[in-house]
């Protein structure tokens, strides 16, 4: 987003009283964004509420990020999905006004309550099912503003050598170029970009940040970066989500169960299914360990340095795996880092951040 460019606060609201049934005086209350550059807020009127999503976009060429937020949010909700409504987009302007789903994340309910991990995440990969079998089909990849295909030089350039230099160049310091890990990382990115060939929708961030319970119902939300992929990747994205921490067992039992009942249905062999998963989540664990540091190093975003320490554990349970044992100049990397180190890594990295948030403003 442009930041030297001003909120259009009188226009949105002229634009949401012609669109829409409020009325009345308007609260405006800003809302958290997480990792996202556009800007949210609640608008309230005596009697309702909606979600104005800004970010203006200097990208004429179509499609542009809110070009894909708008389609796939459509898409999915003619198609049975449970995603914010949309009731308006102004290109130009970079607005787009939703259903208010509230504030309450699926993250939100599981760490309160650990009693309720194992119904809401049946209920959240039951979720991950119907999107694969009823958002792939009639799936407009012109509108993917950010590739239409997880394939193996997106993995590449995208999540590994992400991986590399903004954890272990960038965060760790480490002296790692290209040549020490193309061979592995060659070798990773076909085995998770291989298979029958059959892509899937991907949401590309399926976790629990992304899900929001809005009375019993979950909701999904986030979608402007959807494309086609392996039908394992947002699984494993909901399984290993640094953000709840779920027990091996219940990971094991989803897992299992939603491998099954997806390649039941699609014919496909669960076997093939399962010997591929662990490669896919691996470039997912290491997307993510890069987004944690470049998201709080780079973009100043304090509050994803404490979850650095839960997705290194999860790298290093994934590369004890067997069929991950090819990859030792990764594991060599990843253990020659003691959790200790990276523990400290993170209460770096957040005060660096918390510092230069500091001087920002002043």
């Amino acid at each position: 987003m442009d930041r030297g460019v001003s909120f259009p606060r009188t226009l949105a609201e002229k634009l949401i009283r012609e669109n829409t049934e409020m009325s009345g005086p308007f609260r405006w209350q800003p809302l958290q964004g997480d990792g996202s550059e556009r800007a949210f807020y609640r608008v309230a009127s005596q009697t309702d509420s909606l979600v104005l999503v800004w970010s203006p976009l200097d990208e004429p060429s179509f499609p542009n990020e809110n070009d894909s937020y708008v389609y796939m949010g459509r898409h999915l909700y003619e198609r049975g999905i449970p995603v914010p409504k949309i009731y308006g987009y102004w290109r130009t302007e970079g607005l787009t006004l939703v259903e208010d789903l509230g504030s309450v994340h699926l993250q939100d309910v599981v760490t309160s309550d650990g009693g309720k991990i194992p119904s809401l995440y049946r209920r959240a990969v039951d979720l991950l099912l119907e999107l694969q079998l009823r958002a792939t089909h009639d799936l407009d990849t012109s509108y993917c503003f950010d590739t239409v295909a997880y394939d193996q030089q997106f993995i590449i350039n995208r999540e590994l050598e992400y991986f590399r230099q903004s954890f272990l160049v960038g965060a760790l310091g480490l002296e790692v170029d290209f040549a020490h890990v193309e061979r592995e990382f060659s070798l990773l990115a076909l085995r998770a970009s291989e298979g029958d060939g059959r892509l899937f929708f991907l949401h590309r961030d399926f976790q629990s940040r992304n899900l929001m319970l809005k009375g019993e119902l979950l909701y999904l939300i986030d979608f402007q970066g959807a494309r086609l992929g392996p039908p394992q990747y947002d699984l494993a994205a909901l399984l290993l989500d640094p953000y709840v921490q779920l027990p091996e067992p219940l990971q094991k039992e989803l897992l299992l169960g939603y491998s099954k009942n997806f390649c039941d249905l699609v014919g496909i062999s669960a076997n093939d299914f399962l010997e591929r998963y662990p490669h896919v989540a691996l470039c997912r664990q290491l997307q993510i360990l890069a987004a944690f540091a470049f998201l709080t190093k780079v973009k100043g975003r304090v509050h994803f340095a404490q979850y650095i320490g839960p997705a290194w554990k999860r790298l290093r349970t994934l590369l004890t795996e067997t069929t991950c044992s090819d990859y030792q100049v990764l594991i060599g990397l990843v253990q020659s880092q003691s959790d200790e180190k990276i523990a400290k890594l993170a209460v770096e990295l957040e005060r660096e951040a918390q510092r230069a948030a500091s001087s920002s403003e002043h």
